[in-house]
């Protein structure tokens, strides 16, 4: 619960903040904040994952750029389990994200530096379009034999 103008109101949702330098995950974070969010941190590609295992999360702020797991692997395995909402923030030009944003639903780009109103406008359109707080089934590879899980995803325009 946040509290804001004197009055305690519960947050639009839970936002996953990757990025390992810590002075933008700190700041994305404080927007967040501001903008009626809960905010999760993550420095690294390997805490992105364990973070979206412990807790629901209605989207997810990724860097490119991280060490243990560079961002587009780790949108593709969050992929693979999930349909919630993955932006990458990156200082690199949108023709890096065109491939993975145009094959996987639900991913979209922002680039770095970050624009408060640009953020909030996405943030309110993919939620407001999307099931609230996606939890992961699993990132085991299936057994010898079996088939491995299938979701259905909603289709997304880029």
């Amino acid at each position: 619960m946040f509290a804001q103008g004197g009055n305690w109101m519960r947050p639009k949702g839970t936002i996953l903040v990757a990025d390992d330098d810590h002075h933008v995950r700190r700041a994305v974070a404080a927007r967040l904040t501001a903008l009626g969010y809960r905010p999760l941190e993550a420095a690294n590609g390997l805490s992105v994952l364990a973070q979206y295992l412990a807790q629901p999360v209605d989207a997810i702020l990724l860097d490119h750029g991280m060490p243990v797991g560079k961002g587009q692997l780790i949108a593709r395995m969050i992929r693979n389990e999930s349909d919630v909402p993955i932006i990458f923030l990156s200082g690199y030009g949108r023709d890096c994200f065109r491939d993975i944003v145009m094959q996987l639903p639900d991913v979209y780009y922002l680039s770095k530096p970050l624009d408060d109103e640009k953020l909030a406008t996405l943030l309110d359109a993919v939620l407001g379009s999307h099931t609230k707080a996606s939890t992961p089934t699993r990132f085991a590879q299936p057994a010898y034999g079996e088939q491995p899980p299938t979701a259905a995803r909603p289709e997304s325009t880029v």
